[in-house]
């Protein structure tokens, strides 16, 4: 009996100081938690337009269940490229040849916007590749739980003298 009375004489002050801190340590992660989820769920951001008024612009999905389909499809993409694109004089002269990666998003309505070159050869034939990125035709939008939705896509273009 005597025992157990120290037992809980011991024990009382321990759990005093242990109680807060697994308190603190469960608040802490469910807000954290809690903050996460908000934050993944969340996909439009504040963007101004030129005369400073707020517009709802949403962030583009990397992966759908839909992604966009070029009309054609993925040939008739890659054809509308090379068939659009002329080689730079500059470039021709210097012969400088390489792969220039381009991402671009596909937007709700099917259009291409925020073009940006991710692999960069030469600021003439960037600047090639992005405005034949520029020139094309409206994609079928990607789709996420059956809504249209704004997609990145990334396409290469390969500069290659014969």
């Amino acid at each position: 009996m005597k025992s157990q009375k120290n037992l809980r004489i011991q024990v009382i002050p321990k759990l005093i100081f242990v109680l807060p801190f697994l308190l603190f340590t469960m608040l802490a992660l469910t807000s954290c938690a809690t903050r996460k989820k908000t934050a993944s769920t969340e996909y439009s951001k504040a963007v101004k337009d030129s005369k400073g008024r707020e517009l709802n612009e949403e962030e583009p999905f990397v992966v759908v269940e839909q992604m966009p389909e070029f009309p054609g499809g993925d040939e008739a993409l890659l054809k509308y490229i090379a068939d659009n694109t002329k080689y730079p004089e500059a470039s021709k002269t210097a012969k400088i040849q390489g792969k220039v990666i381009i991402r671009f998003c596909v937007t709700k309505k099917g259009t291409v916007d925020r073009i940006s070159v991710l692999t960069k050869v030469a600021p003439d034939i960037d600047t090639e590749a992005i405005r034949v990125v520029s020139t094309l035709p409206a994609f079928k939008p990607g789709q996420q739980g059956g809504k249209d939705v704004p997609v990145w896509y990334m396409v290469p273009i390969t500069f290659a003298l014969k």
